[in-house]
């Protein structure tokens, strides 16, 4: 088995002068050269099987991952918000029967909250790198703006392993502000920008901005994105967005290749290249590549475009009067909404202990338009009992929904 350095070192050998890092704050520029020089002093004093790594956006994070991995040993991706004790459990967590060829161990906070860890080996990161590269058309002379967390999957997958297998150049952000992200890309010509609807919703509101010129790939993945954010960010850029779907465990599933899914709001497309996915009888998501196995919580279809819709979460289903519905149909309705930007629905319990929907929903117009937008497409009595609407809801450091903060406000005055 390659192990991620050698394939590095492969890389590096074809382009040492070429830049493939740059600090968006600073401008400062390192060449596979010397990212490899800097990986080499990193590598020197490291041991040990498992080897943090909680740093944010920078050289120094792609150059200590490589030196974990020139080392042999298993990188673990801490984001630098998350509590010390809850990094020294995850560290304690990881080395408890750590899987042989581990190179890189995901951190996710799964479908619970709790910490879960996905450990990869060279195989499964080099098998989910190139069928991104390969669907994406992701090139080695394209410049990637890494406005997401590397350590994550999605940064795992679309930054940092374009860089590893054929040089593809990352422009590192930290801390940002959405008109900044336009000013970089075109100061450092980027091309792709992968990132979060939270961050595309930003964007599709600045007054006055333009499409950079050199940008000809936007990505969005992590979190639904609404066809009203699409919508409004095609309008004022003039470029589709392209929804990716995947999972720590398996890597990407599918993408929108052309945009046109992402735009009506109708799928998250079709799978990657290499990428074979199932629906199980009992309609969970099933997905089997080289980068990964596994029966996810997601519940799906095919649509009659021969993409893959999602449904729900498995457990995640009302009793309305004796009636089966579940939140994420509600979800997806009123994201199809005119004028609706993002949702969220729950199960709640009204005050005789009964199911009923909670939906918050982040748009401008009534809720008496929203109301008669969701009769259009679904029947009365699966709409939502509680409502909270807001031009702006509450989202976490990560830029989606703050869930924990939407239930409370919800749950306030139950009907």
């Amino acid at each position: 088995m390659t192990s991620l350095w050698k394939l590095w070192e492969a890389a590096a050998d074809r382009c040492a002068t070429k830049t493939v890092v740059i600090d968006a704050d600073t401008g400062c520029e390192w060449t596979c050269h010397e990212l490899t020089t800097l990986a080499e002093r990193i590598a020197a004093p490291l041991n040990g099987r498992i080897v943090p790594i909680c740093q944010p956006n920078s050289a120094f994070w792609l150059a200590a991952f490589l030196g974990v991995q020139k080392i042999g040993a298993a990188a673990l991706p801490l984001d630098p918000s998350l509590p010390t004790e809850a990094q020294k459990r995850a560290v304690r967590h990881a080395s408890r029967g750590l899987p042989a060829r581990s190179c890189c161990i995901k951190l996710t906070s799964g479908t619970t909250g709790e910490l879960k860890l996905v450990y990869c080996s060279a195989a499964n990161l080099r098998a989910d790198g190139k069928h991104i590269i390969r669907t994406m058309g992701i090139r080695p002379a394209d410049r990637n703006l890494a406005v997401i967390p590397l350590g994550h999957s999605y940064g795992l997958g679309n930054l940092v392993m374009p860089l590893l297998l054929q040089g593809t150049a990352v422009v590192c952000a930290q801390m940002f502000v959405p008109r900044q992200i336009l000013q970089w890309i075109e100061q450092y010509q980027v091309s792709v920008l992968p990132t979060v609807p939270a961050v595309l919703r930003a964007l599709a509101q600045l007054e006055g901005a333009a499409k950079p010129p050199s940008l000809r790939l936007v990505i969005s993945a992590g979190a639904p994105l609404s066809a009203e954010v699409a919508r409004q960010f095609h309008q004022r850029y003039g470029i589709k967005i392209h929804n990716f779907y995947g999972s720590s465990e398996t890597g990407g599933i599918c993408y929108d290749r052309t945009g046109n899914s992402t735009l009506s709001g109708r799928s998250v497309s079709r799978p990657l290249h290499g990428v074979t996915v199932r629906i199980l009888r009992d309609g969970r998501v099933t997905v089997r590549s080289r980068a990964g196995k596994a029966t996810l919580p997601d519940l799906g279809e095919w649509n009659r475009y021969g993409e893959l819709r999602l449904l729900g979460r498995v457990g995640e289903v009302a009793n309305i009067g004796g009636k089966k519905v579940s939140p994420a149909e509600v979800e997806r309705a009123l994201r199809e909404l005119r004028g609706v930007s993002d949702a969220w629905v729950t199960v709640v319990k009204d005050k005789r202990g009964n199911d009923c929907l909670a939906a918050a929903v982040e748009t401008t117009r009534a809720r008496i338009d929203v109301e008669k937008g969701l009769l259009r497409a679904l029947p009365s009595w699966k709409l939502p009992k509680k409502w909270l609407i807001d031009a702006a809801l509450p989202r976490t450091d990560r830029g989606k929904l703050h869930t924990t903060e939407l239930r409370v406000r919800l749950s306030m005055s139950l009907p």
